[in-house]
């Protein structure tokens, strides 16, 4: 997940501050554990201007929402950052619209 974070950093004006549409439908978000999770809000940290986006997570699995679930909420009281979970790509793409900014 962090490799991730690192290319997304990469694509530019995602660092200054794009919304972004995450998607892991086929990913196996069981592995993750709290000091994955520790370790990714510390390098979030490293990207200041990316409080204050819309963050559009796509997920399939009940349990990938249960832990996307506790991301939303440390990311929104941590870095302002308004995430929104979806199992459905078009009405995640229109709620990222809606903010008048294109996803990444």
């Amino acid at each position: 997940m962090v490799e991730a974070i690192a290319e997304m950093r990469l694509v530019d004006g995602y660092s200054g501050g794009l919304n972004a549409l995450w998607d892991f439908r086929e990913a196996d978000l069981s592995a993750i554990a709290a000091e994955d999770m520790k370790l990714m809000l510390s390098f979030m940290e490293q990207t200041p201007k990316r409080r204050s986006v819309r963050i559009a997570v796509l997920a399939l699995r009940d349990a990938d929402f249960m832990l996307l679930k506790l991301w939303r909420a440390v990311s929104e009281s941590r870095y302002g950052q308004v995430t929104r979970l979806f199992s459905d790509y078009d009405e995640a793409c229109q709620w990222l619209e809606e903010s008048g900014a294109k996803p990444v």
